[in-house]
């Protein structure tokens, strides 16, 4: 078995609970996660895993209450700010523009004004954007909001950008659409990127390896690798080896559904 590269992202035996009052809640309990230089991993798993809490704590918007997390093999305690990060929800000001939007972490790191707007500039074509830098969000279709809260999250520039059901609110045509570009715009860009999802069919079309968690408190149920060749094609999710690894992902999601069925979100 080939040894794997030093990865960019590590955490072992990771722990997080929460105190209500006198009761404690475990979300997550050892979790064992990795992602290399330039890899497309998921994560998938049963409502209220934890999955997003993982996002948060490798993001540095929570601590865990056991275990170690590594970036570059060592530990980053102040590691907020060091990844790019795009949530759920787009999270567009509605008062600013596409062009006010996407600059506005450049601008909160204390890039000059006219500096983040040609960064923004040269982007736009390749985020689809050209011609609607002055629209602003009620103006876009859900598509174009996604690519612009995601074209802000670039302009961060950091290694490794966390995707948190990035497309969750996008119909079935716009979804294919974009998987398309964004893994085009992956590997011309050479980062790392760690997604959480509940789509089966996204996480395995886009991923090099799909992590599927166990109900919670939410630890590492199953890793697979998905073996596909790249560059990925739609016609790829009728071959045998997708079908074959989906049928696999959701059984193993539906057991833990099962078991956690009692259980609360996170």
């Amino acid at each position: 078995m080939p040894e794997r590269l030093a990865p960019i992202i590590e955490v072992r035996g990771l722990g997080k609970a929460f105190v209500q009052g006198d009761h404690r809640l475990s979300v997550l309990d050892g979790v064992d996660f990795y992602a290399e230089e330039g890899e497309f991993v998921s994560i998938i798993g049963p409502s209220g895993c934890g999955k997003s809490t993982l996002l948060n704590i490798i993001a540095g918007l929570d601590e865990p209450t056991s275990g170690t997390l590594e970036i570059h093999g060592a530990e980053a305690p102040d590691r907020l700010g060091t990844v790019g990060y795009m949530q759920q929800k787009d999270l567009l000001l509605p008062w600013r523009n596409v062009m006010g939007n996407a600059v506005l972490g450049l601008e909160l790191q204390g890039v000059s004004k006219r500096e983040a707007r040609l960064r923004a500039d040269s982007l736009m074509d390749q985020f689809g954007l050209r011609g609607f830098e002055d629209q602003y969000p009620n103006a876009l279709s859900g598509g174009m909001r996604q690519r612009a809260a995601f074209l802000r999250t670039v302009l961060a520039d950091q290694e490794v950008f966390l995707l948190d059901e990035p497309f969750g609110a996008l119909d079935a045509l716009n979804r294919s659409q974009i998987h398309e570009w964004l893994l085009g715009l992956w590997q011309e860009l050479n980062k790392t990127i760690v997604m959480v999802t509940h789509d089966v069919d996204e996480a395995i079309f886009l991923s090099d390896r799909v992590y599927v968690m166990t109900a919670r408190p939410g630890a590492m149920k199953l890793v697979a690798p998905t073996e596909l060749p790249r560059p990925r094609r739609l016609e790829m999710v009728t071959s045998p080896a997708f079908v074959s690894l989906k049928a696999k992902l959701l059984s193993t999601i539906r057991e833990e559904s099962d078991q956690g069925m009692s259980g609360g979100s996170a």
